[in-house]
């Protein structure tokens, strides 16, 4: 293996692979055990509320990465840090967009699975490619990532 294969973060699992997947075992469970919404248009309401907020996050997201000319596909080398836009709120901000359309999709389904089951996801987003980007931003950018790590969240 050459240098720049090595050159991305070291992901387990594609994220949006592990949003869907939770995703699809939510509907799963609540088709085998039902655990339904309470104020059902309400709730479904905020759900699709919810969902396209998450769409409008991590498409912002994706700009300003792509403005700045690095990839958000974690199997790809990153050429800037990006600071601007969403970021200046949350590190994460595709995996919180991916996290309210996966909320609002759940809510939309009328399940209260995706919330009892949603910090499960957190975890496993964390594990499975959080960690693994910031050891490659930190080493990659060193006292400019961990000047931004000390002022911006990891979620919210």
């Amino acid at each position: 293996m050459t240098e720049h294969n090595l050159d991305h973060a070291q992901v387990m699992v594609p994220p949006p692979l592990v949003f869907l997947g939770y995703l699809i075992g939510v509907l799963i469970a609540n088709w085998l055990i039902p655990f339904p919404t309470p104020w059902t248009i309400p709730l479904r309401v905020a759900g699709a509320i919810i969902a396209i907020a998450g769409f409008f996050l991590a498409g912002s997201a994706i700009s300003q990465m792509r403005k700045a000319h690095t990839s958000p596909d974690p199997h790809h080398a990153v050429a800037a840090l990006v600071t601007g836009g969403p970021y200046r709120f949350t590190r994460n901000p595709i995996y919180l967009g991916f996290l309210l359309i996966y909320l609002g999709f759940t809510l939309l389904a009328g399940t209260l699975w995706g919330l009892i089951v949603s910090p499960f996801l957190i975890w496993t987003i964390t594990g499975a490619a959080i960690h693994a980007e910031e050891v490659y931003l930190d080493g990659k950018f060193g006292d400019q990532y961990k000047e931004y790590r000390s002022r911006v969240r990891r979620w919210i």
